[in-house]
């Protein structure tokens, strides 16, 4: 069948931060409680970093067990009165948000040949994105801060959806909203776990991306294609089809 679009993952695969995640989370964290301290709250920084740390591993591990997300103003509505009780107001939950929406979309930076590889690709197929995250606002302004929105009319975010990748329905969902077949896309990504798997269990074709070094012979859910970087992509396109 032949190939009518691709689909793309976001973070890893056409972005990724200028620091390592763990930092850019607590720098936003300590600037959320010297906010709160400022507010009138008392507020330790490490002490609210620990909590912050908390809640999001036991977090994650219920969407990553469950395959289905939980938006950011949730479980920061949950930390925040967790430390503050019934103080917290919405106030201080906006500007909790935006702090930590705002340190995500500074990070993000392309990676190379993001926007050449795009371009000639979009005017041969339709172009969507699925990506795993908390927050639609993060993934909305990454890709205009990029310039990368004038390339996709389809953008999913977990957290509009409920559900994260690899769960099948997400898959499902961009496919019906374009007016395609699975078989009639492939999904480019870097995980596994999340892309690969997700897009072989709807017959999907699949491609892994920047996995240098992986086995692909020890894992029992293998990419129909398997390249280093972007610009790769424009060098195999004629497999897409074979």
């Amino acid at each position: 069948m032949t190939i009518k679009a691709l689909l793309f993952d976001l973070g890893g695969t056409l972005v990724h931060r200028n620091v390592d995640d763990h930092i850019a989370d607590e720098v936003a964290v300590k600037d959320i409680a010297d906010y709160m301290v400022s507010k009138g709250f008392s507020v330790d920084q490490e002490s609210f970093l620990e909590k912050y740390w908390s809640h999001y591993r036991r977090l994650n591990e219920y969407r990553e067990n469950f395959m289905i997300e939980i938006p950011m103003v949730v479980w920061l509505s949950e930390l925040l009165y967790d430390v503050c009780g019934e103080h917290l107001d919405f106030k201080l939950l906006s500007k909790a948000e935006k702090v930590i929406v705002d340190a995500r979309v500074e990070s993000a930076i392309l990676l190379p040949k993001t926007i050449e590889v795009l371009e000639e690709l979009s005017s041969k197929y339709r172009l969507g994105i699925i990506t795993n995250t908390s927050s639609g606002q993060v993934a909305d302004r990454v890709l205009a801060s990029l310039k990368l929105n004038r390339f996709f009319d389809y953008v999913i975010a977990s957290s509009e959806i409920g559900v994260r990748k690899p769960y099948p329905g997400i898959f499902f969902y961009i496919v019906k909203e374009m007016f395609i077949r699975p078989e009639e896309a492939l999904f480019i990504g870097d995980s596994i776990k999340h892309d690969i798997v997700g897009s072989n269990m709807v017959n999907m074709k699949s491609c892994l991306i920047g996995q240098k070094g992986l086995e692909l012979s020890n894992i029992s859910h293998k990419p129909d294609l398997s390249i280093m970087n972007l610009n790769e992509l424009l060098r195999i396109e004629h497999l897409l089809n074979g």
